[in-house]
């Protein structure tokens, strides 16, 4: 009965050590910058020895970048009611206000710290790149599953436009944070698509 019990607990402190490594790093960005923080002072923070920060990370920028949660688990639960194109932008563009309109959420609180520091500290923006290519498969290979009719190239522009909205939206509200500036981020997040129809003459 109890035969999962330490597999579960050994799966809970993983998880907590990883957290603590990844607030550490995201406390220390934030108070002296990426350059100037090593692993051994995130490692230090976390209560944990640099050995046991590369288990868990390849590289001290990685440990500020958790992944984007909230918005791979929206794309999961993801359900498309009308399968043309405009539509399924439509909606997909539902479900991203759904995730940034979130509330005192956490995670969207600890996704706005990211962004301001993304804004602020190039080293950390390839990294971020990769994170949102894993938005686009992942948003991609959900809307294929629905839209079997579909063709690929729709399907993939559908997707890029998506994530691209997301990406800029919250880039551009990182930028405005620093400024002091920043708003409601999905009200920036509609004025992008409002943006992007006038661009493509939509």
């Amino acid at each position: 009965m109890d035969t999962d019990a330490p597999q579960d607990l050994r799966t809970r402190r993983r998880l907590e050590t990883h957290d603590e490594i990844h607030q550490a790093a995201l406390e220390l960005f934030e108070e002296h910058g990426v350059r100037e923080t090593t692993v051994q002072q995130i490692a230090e923070r976390a209560g944990v020895s640099p050995r046991t920060f590369f288990r868990y990370f390849t590289a001290k920028e990685q440990a500020a970048l958790p992944g984007q949660r909230r918005m791979l688990r929206a794309i999961d639960a993801l359900e498309v009611t009308d399968p043309s194109p405009a539509a399924v932008l439509h909606e997909v563009e539902a479900m991203a206000e759904t995730v940034m309109g979130a509330g005192n959420d956490p995670e969207l609180d600890e996704h706005r710290r990211v962004m301001r520091l993304l804004a602020r500290e190039p080293e950390l923006q390839s990294m971020a790149a990769a994170q949102d290519q894993i938005l686009t498969t992942r948003l991609r290979a959900r809307l294929a599953e629905q839209l079997l009719d579909a063709d690929p190239m729709t399907v993939l522009l559908i997707a890029e436009v998506a994530v691209a909205m997301w990406r800029t939206s919250w880039g551009r509200w990182g930028e405005l944070a620093i400024q002091g500036e920043a708003g409601d981020p999905v009200e920036l997040y509609r004025h992008c698509s409002m943006q992007l129809r006038g661009v493509v003459g939509r």
